[in-house]
């Protein structure tokens, strides 16, 4: 089976990657925010050896202007140095190219990203991904689907993508974060990632000891009540503010959470904005079924906390993940209804989206899914599938579209929306800040194959192609279009690249594809409906993650 071999062959590919020419040039690289997300970008890689690094970038391909001197970390045993550099006076709306690492050991392909627009408290155009749960089982594999769903989630053009945790199985374990930011460094290296922390993500230590805080450049909580970490964090971005926070440390307070709730309160009251997001791992309202291979509800009671300052400032949507499908509940208000630490949400209407908090559980990026004939009727709940999946959310001033495509290996395509209006604001037309995924997100050939095309790219969207696609495969065209993943010596391409708009990341379709593509397998995982509930007990046993955490 190609999943159980995937997964025992993790060692290998570590050893592969640790060898010291394999990261001796920049390795892995990422973007993230840590600062204005408007006039700045924060560049992470790994190397082996110890040397200095350095970004150069500017605003035309091959051209760069200006260089930034990185700070340099001697990371846990097996990651080698991690290199972060943050970019910052950059121009709001505006496309950067960069290349990273030093002269000593060489520099990286030129990508680029986009800065986000000018903020505002009202008005805002862009888009933003949010998955989790992309860690491969142990029984059932599932890695290989990552690549290939983040893929096609950035063929959108999200300005970022957010994760709600569980990026690998052993948070200690180096093998599996080197195979993760394998997987994650053709998307992730032009389009910002912002992970929250989950189970499977803690170790060895906590705070920044811990893999998960080095390998990752996140903003630091700071004021009353922080933790001085990137546990918990928020940022913002046009005329939103996100907030990742940590049901797996910090939990200390008059109640579970208190500390962190508040620190959730004072940021919403200074960064008032009109669309508020939440995103953390485990589920605030969830539905478990057979053989506890779902999590429960307010699993760390963390609802009574937090509940109350979701529906104080009418936070529009909570994305959280831990259990492996889709579920979308009905707008709700427990604190406001004087149950606010109720395990079951509170409707106040399927779509009283001006009364309550929409909660989703999302957790289809890759690993092993809940068949959705175990979905069942849970009261309040508007949607369950089984499918693997991601969440588009597309911001237009005062509306927000929110959409669930269905991902590898099911079909791409839409299988749940809803549309948010909040009328009132006079806002112009502001130029869409989303990044096309070009090159760096594109679908390479397989053995023998030339890989054209994005990653499950809408057609006439920029997509792309990108050279070393997978092993034995040939440079990619960088061609943007509908998408096409090759394979058996055959070549799938999409269709012109879309004109208009802002549009960064990756290179252009003109250019030779220097950036690599994605590397997506063919191969399908079995369809988890196929499954016996003999198997969905064996999984169970590797659904949760042994090891507590302590701080408070």
């Amino acid at each position: 089976m190609i999943h159980r071999a995937l997964v025992s062959s993790l060692p290998a590919l570590a050893a592969a990657l640790l060898a010291p020419a394999a990261l001796a040039a920049p390795k892995f690289l990422r973007l993230s925010y840590t600062d204005a997300t408007a006039t700045s970008m924060t560049v992470t890689w790994n190397t082996t050896a110890n040397v200095a690094g350095e970004v150069q970038f500017g605003t035309s391909s091959g051209t760069y202007s200006k260089t930034v001197t990185a700070t340099k970390l001697q990371a846990n045993a097996g990651l080698g140095y991690i290199h972060e550099a943050t970019l910052t006076g950059l121009s709001p709306g505006t496309k950067y190219f960069y290349i990273a690492g030093a002269a000593a050991d060489g520099f990286s392909a030129e990508s680029s990203f986009a800065t986000g627009p000018t903020e505002s408290s009202t008005c805002g155009n862009f888009k933003f991904a949010f998955l989790a749960d992309n860690r491969p089982d142990p029984i059932f594999g599932g890695g290989d689907n990552w690549p290939q769903i983040m893929g096609q989630a950035g063929a959108h053009k999200p300005a970022f993508i957010l994760n709600g945790g569980d990026l690998v199985i052993d948070g200690d374990k180096i093998d599996q974060w080197l195979a993760l930011l394998g997987w994650t460094e053709p998307v992730a290296k032009s389009i910002p990632f912002m992970p929250a922390m989950g189970n499977h993500d803690t170790g060895p230590g906590s705070g920044d000891t811990a893999n998960y805080n080095q390998i990752f450049a996140l903003p630091r909580s700071q004021g009353a009540n922080s933790s001085g970490t990137e546990d918990y964090y928020y940022f913002t971005y046009g005329n939103a503010i996100f907030v990742a926070l940590s049901t797996d440390s910090f939990k200390g307070g008059s109640i579970p959470f208190a500390n962190q709730a508040a620190w959730l309160d004072a940021v919403l009251t200074q960064n008032p904005k009109k669309w508020k997001f939440v995103y953390y791992h485990k589920p605030t309202y969830t539905t478990e079924v057979l053989f506890s291979i779902s999590h429960a509800s307010n699993e760390e009671n963390q609802n009574a906390a937090l509940v109350p300052v979701f529906d104080k400032h009418h936070v529009d949507v909570v994305f959280t993940s831990h259990n492996h499908w889709y579920e979308r509940f009905e707008p709700s208000a427990c604190a406001t209804k004087g149950n606010p630490g109720s395990g079951n949400p509170c409707s106040v209407g399927a779509q009283n989206y001006a009364g309550g908090t929409v909660y989703l559980v999302s957790g289809g990026a890759g690993a092993f899914t809940i068949p959705a004939f175990l979905c069942g009727n849970t009261a309040g709940r508007a949607k369950c599938s089984g499918d693997h999946h991601y969440v588009l959310v597309d911001i237009q001033n005062e509306s927000m579209k929110v959409e669930t495509w269905g991902a590898a290996p099911q079909t791409n395509q839409v299988i749940d929306s809803i549309t948010i209006n909040k009328p009132g604001d006079a806002c112009g037309s502001i130029p869409d800040a989303g990044v096309d995924s070009g090159a760096d997100a594109g679908a390479g050939g397989s053995s023998g194959s030339t890989g054209t095309g994005g990653g499950a790219g809408a057609a006439g969207s920029p997509g792309g192609g990108g050279a070393d696609a997978s092993a034995g495969g040939n440079a990619g065209t960088g061609v943007g279009g509908a998408a096409g993943i090759s394979s058996g010596g055959t070549t799938s391409s999409g269709g012109s690249t879309a004109s208009g708009g802002s549009s960064t990341g990756g290179k252009k379709a003109s250019d030779s594809g220097d950036d690599s593509g994605c590397g997506c397998r063919t191969e399908r995982a079995p369809s988890a409906p196929g499954l016996g509930l003999a198997a969905l007990a064996a999984l169970s046993l590797v659904m949760r993650r042994r090891r507590p955490r302590t701080l408070t």
